[in-house]
């Protein structure tokens, strides 16, 4: 994904810059961690709390941006079964199981699975079936800012959030 001059939330610290990516459903955002040096993820993933991730995040400002991000696209599954046995959540699996809130027609649970995708393209991003919207320069206002440059050309992580 290649961006330039375009408008984006924007935060950073003396280690990394943050850049928060909206999607259409304004509640949801993909925030990426980029280090400012190179090989230092493992030191940022280590270093950094929930607290100051929070506060990075709630301090970021919109900015004039150029953008450029690799294409990725991550698929996750995980198998929910028996995690839910071992918390105790047993009978929905069983042929006593009672789903009449849902169906008349009795049934049981055979499996339980959960699936997630985020994936990047030339277009934005895409997290599940949600799609990123974009931000454009207001017509008729003029900004003499110099873009800021969030080049993800080394390792990087990032975070899904919800309002």
């Amino acid at each position: 994904m290649h961006e330039h001059d375009v408008y984006r939330l924007y935060a950073e610290n003396d280690v990394m810059q943050v850049l928060t990516l909206p999607y259409k459903d304004p509640t949801y955002a993909l925030s990426i961690l980029l280090p400012k040096k190179r090989f230092a993820l493992d030191a940022i993933r280590n270093k950094t709390s929930g607290a100051e991730l929070r506060r990075l995040l709630n301090q970021a400002k919109i900015k004039l941006m150029k953008i450029s991000l690799p294409k990725m696209k991550i698929e996750t599954k995980f198998e929910l079964k028996k995690a839910l046995i071992s918390m105790g959540v047993t009978e929905m699996f069983t042929d006593n199981a009672d789903l009449s809130g849902i169906t008349k027609v009795p049934l049981k649970v055979s499996d339980v699975a959960h699936k997630a995708l985020i994936e990047v393209g030339e277009d934005g991003t895409t997290a599940a079936a949600a799609t990123v919207s974009n931000m454009f320069r207001i017509s008729g206002m003029i900004f003499s800012e110099d873009p800021i440059s969030f080049i993800a050309n080394h390792p990087f992580m990032f975070v899904l959030t919800k309002n």
